[in-house]
């Protein structure tokens, strides 16, 4: 929960860098790295952070060459109540050190409200001196202290590195607030170019913004997915429906059916359900929807009327069972595998897997069709029997249903 409250983000020391390189023998420099415990208050939404340096404000070294490095400790503790957010950033920056040979990283370690390390805390990888944010969108919790170990690093290229005599770096290390993007109230405009840019992980999985599909079929509403793209995704034949950026409708639009004949031969490529969502609902979104919508290949499995899995190119396609129930893959019925020839070649969306939805916990895959609880459907021919679709029932249990049953319609597509 977020304190309507405000809170003061306390400062309470900066981390000032001056490194100036001079001499006449290209390999000795001279620095001096020095704090400035000056307090900036700054105001934030949640709990009440301080950065304090625990070995002192000041660092001298002289005569550093190529090889040459200093640490220094600071700490980052969340006094108030609530958990927080925080960048760690340079205030301020100058470096004229060229080929990226002043380089920084940090190590953490996660304290308690008692000061005992219980763990560690995400480390910052080596990189540059360049960038004005050195870690993004840092989690930490209330009572706990996040102690950074920065290094930074003159590197040594073996190589002739005059061009860095009288070169300097000076910089202000600071924390600032996270500001969460938040995905109901940005425009698509802000949300597209996040996603395109990689950022779309900063959206909370699960948060959810409405969408005016026109006359028709009035508003609705589309839920983050999934964000993530874990190293199966890129599997040979792996379905690249619940990887990525994933949006969802998290109410039904509207009732259709599978097919207008009762089969599920040619599986979901050859359903008039892939026709309607690729065409009807699909131009019913807003062109800079549609233009950020990215082509997905998507796996479905086959009946008994067919001998092999689909694959399809779709803009807009039904989800998968396993991609709802984390537990898809290792149930049976009376003993036997479940009737889904595709079934471990997809993964459980982010956001159904957070959820703890199984085909025993199965109440958060409910959707509802206005203001009642209704049955949904699934991409997923059954194996065994040559009319049935999977589908996830008003309860939130799967299911599967005749093909030209008419049932609900809750698309899902991914924008990139």
């Amino acid at each position: 929960m977020i304190d309507k409250d405000k809170m003061t983000l306390f400062v309470t020391g900066m981390f000032l860098l001056l490194i100036m390189t001079t001499g006449l023998s290209y390999a000795y420099f001279s620095a001096s790295v020095k704090g400035n415990e000056n307090a900036k208050d700054m105001v934030v939404e949640a709990g009440t952070l301080s950065l304090v340096y625990t070995d002192g404000p000041e660092i001298k070294a002289q005569n550093i060459k190529p090889g040459w490095s200093t640490t220094k400790e600071v700490s980052v503790k969340n006094n108030g109540t609530l958990g927080a957010y925080y960048n760690v950033i340079w205030q301020s920056l100058t470096n004229t050190i060229s080929n990226n040979e002043l380089v920084l990283s940090a190590t953490c370690q996660r304290l308690n409200a008692s000061g005992t390390v219980e763990g560690t805390c995400d480390s910052i990888s080596q990189a540059a001196i360049s960038d004005m944010t050195i870690a993004k969108r840092v989690s930490i919790e209330a009572g706990i202290t996040h102690k950074y170990t920065f290094t930074i690093l003159f590197k040594e290229t073996n190589a002739d590195q005059n061009t860095n005599q009288g070169k300097k770096f000076n910089g202000v290390l600071g924390i600032e607030e996270y500001k969460a993007p938040n995905f109901a109230t940005d425009s698509w405009e802000a949300i597209i170019a996040k996603v395109k840019a990689g950022n779309g992980s900063e959206y909370a999985i699960g948060s959810t913004k409405e969408v005016n599909l026109g006359t028709t079929y009035g508003t609705h509403t589309l839920r983050i997915a999934n964000t993530s793209t874990p190293s199966e995704c890129s599997t040979t034949g792996f379905s690249q429906t619940a990887c990525g950026f994933v949006l969802e409708f998290a109410d039904i639009i509207t009732n259709n059916k599978m097919n207008d004949t009762n089969t599920n031969a040619g599986g979901w490529p050859s359903t008039s359900m892939r026709t309607f969502v690729n065409n009807d609902i699909y131009n019913a979104l807003s062109d800079e929807i549609k233009n950020a919508i990215i082509d997905t290949t998507v796996v479905s499995g086959f009946g008994p009327d067919d001998t092999a899995n689909f694959t399809s190119t779709d803009k807009l396609y039904l989800l998968a069972p396993g991609e709802v129930y984390s537990d898809w893959k290792t149930i049976t019925i009376n003993g036997e595998p479940l009737y889904d020839t595709a079934k471990n070649l997809t993964r459980t969306l982010d956001y159904y897997k957070n959820l703890g939805v199984t085909t025993i916990n199965s109440s958060g895959a409910g959707k509802k069709n206005g203001t009642y609880d209704s049955y949904w459907w699934l991409r997923t021919a059954t194996a065994i029997t040559g009319s049935y679709f999977y589908d996830v029932s008003n309860n939130g249990d799967w299911s599967n249903y005749d093909a030209n049953y008419t049932g609900g319609v809750a698309p899902a597509f991914r924008l990139g």
